[in-house]
């Protein structure tokens, strides 16, 4: 996710010091069992702020984290960057506190907020030891409904955002993604990244404005975890969140429509090429989802079986690792597969993997590689997903934007295990029938172009 900032230490009393090591001992302690169920329990507040709390009185601390919808999407053309530059000020001052009074007290506290903003949300976390969590909720509280957006920090933050995209042009895989983005999207929201000229075009009245349309509860989604009871925890979603708008006012922003079958080429003098070829996939929120995960999996995914890697690397030598991820909003998605090789090796590996795609589209998995793939993809949710404190909060935000419900992780097992090995090879071929975007960053031989 982009535009994230957290609060960083500068000076501190002794007090201060104590609990932050006090808050690192307990961030680092928490590990989940793999197969742990979580007994999740929804609250809401008399002013009907809901949240998900995972309660757990023998851990010293306290983290909420939270999402508005929105995120990156809701840029305006020609003013792409927008929110990234507002997600990062919104703990540069609040309220009648200037950014040095503001960070100055919250380092005070031992506590830790952070922000951050991905192209569907804006988001926090705020990690507080249970018996001292007081002023830092009153200071997330100003962050919130008071941020400041003073001339001074925004100057700065807009200036780094500046430096950021200028480095990236003179870096050819992030110049090679800007062109794979486009090339996807076209003109939709997400094909459009942030420019010098764009940023330079941000004001401070549009910061403040796109903060009244987001910061809103009816598009807030917020989890806790830790030493908190479900009374206090009500009292304090009134006291941080209760005034906040109503009523959220995002702009309209539909799925994109996707363009396959392109191919996209950045050329520069290295040994190696780098290869992205992107597929048509699922929404997160589609009843395929799972299949698609398994998919991903077992075509190039972090266990043991990968039919990419087995076939580029082990069996023809054309690269050191083959992967596949699945990136699904919740209405949308894609299906990626990476690999690098040698320069004069590029269209040789390019082949090599469609044959792969091809020959698992058409004949499907094996109910072995299946069964792998499940196995992985179960176990693996807990060290991804559920493995400290701060994890399991974000999980239940996002469990709730994807309307998971609250059962989701003793269901989650079912819904793996009764995909079918003819479910793996009927949406592999809905998949795989589409002519990929591909991405090639590196030295460009004769035929290439």
């Amino acid at each position: 996710m982009k535009g994230y900032r957290s609060m960083k230490l500068q000076s501190l009393s002794h007090h201060a010091a104590s609990s932050i090591a006090l808050l690192a001992l307990a961030l680092s302690a928490f590990v989940l069992p793999a197969h742990a169920e979580l007994d999740i329990a929804e609250v809401t507040s008399e002013r009907d702020v809901t949240a998900w709390l995972v309660e757990d009185p023998t851990d010293p601390m306290v983290v909420i984290s939270f999402a508005f919808l929105g995120g990156t999407s809701q840029d305006p053309e020609g003013k792409e960057g927008m929110t990234d530059l507002m997600t990062s000020l919104l703990n540069e001052g609040a309220g009648d506190l200037d950014s040095s009074a503001f960070q100055q007290r919250f380092y005070e506290t031992g506590a830790d907020l952070s922000f951050r903003s991905s192209r569907e949300l804006v988001a926090g976390t705020i990690r507080m030891l249970a018996d001292e969590t007081e002023e830092p909720l009153e200071l997330l509280k100003l962050a919130l409904t008071e941020p400041r957006f003073d001339e001074a920090p925004f100057t700065r933050e807009q200036s780094v955002a500046i430096s950021r995209v200028r480095a990236e042009a003179n870096d050819p895989d992030d110049q090679g993604q800007r062109a794979l983005m486009a090339a996807l999207y076209g003109d939709h929201p997400l094909g459009r990244q942030a420019t010098v000229e764009s940023l330079q075009e941000i004001t401070r009245d549009d910061l403040a404005s796109l903060h009244e349309k987001t910061f809103a509860r009816s598009d807030l989604f917020i989890g806790a975890v830790g030493n908190i009871d479900q009374e206090r925890l009500a009292t304090i979603l009134d006291e941080v969140f209760g005034d906040l708008p109503a009523e959220a006012d995002p702009a309209d922003v539909p799925p994109p429509d996707i363009n396959f079958g392109k191919k996209v080429v950045q050329t520069y003098d290295r040994p190696q090429s780098s290869i992205q070829m992107v597929y048509p996939a699922v929404g997160a929120k589609d009843a395929e989802i799972y299949t698609a995960s398994l998919i991903a999996e077992m075509l190039g995914g972090s266990g043991l079986v990968s039919r990419l890697f087995e076939a580029l690397r082990e069996e023809r030598g054309l690269t050191y690792s083959a992967g596949a991820y699945l990136d699904s909003a919740p209405e949308w998605g894609d299906l990626t597969v990476n690999f690098s090789t040698r320069g004069d090796q590029t269209e040789q590996a390019i082949d090599a993997a469609q044959q792969v795609i091809e020959e698992f589209a058409t004949d499907g998995p094996s109910q072995e590689e299946l069964d792998g793939a499940k196995q992985y993809s179960i176990g693996s949710y807990a060290i991804s997903q559920l493995s400290s404190t701060s994890a399991i909060a974000r999980t239940l935000v996002g469990l709730q934007r994807l309307g998971r419900g609250r059962d989701y992780l003793e269901r989650r097992v079912e819904l793996f295990d009764a995909v079918t090995v003819e479910d793996v090879q009927d949406l592999a071929r809905q998949m795989f029938s589409v002519e990929p975007t591909t991405l090639i960053v590196g030295p460009v031989e004769d035929g290439d172009q």
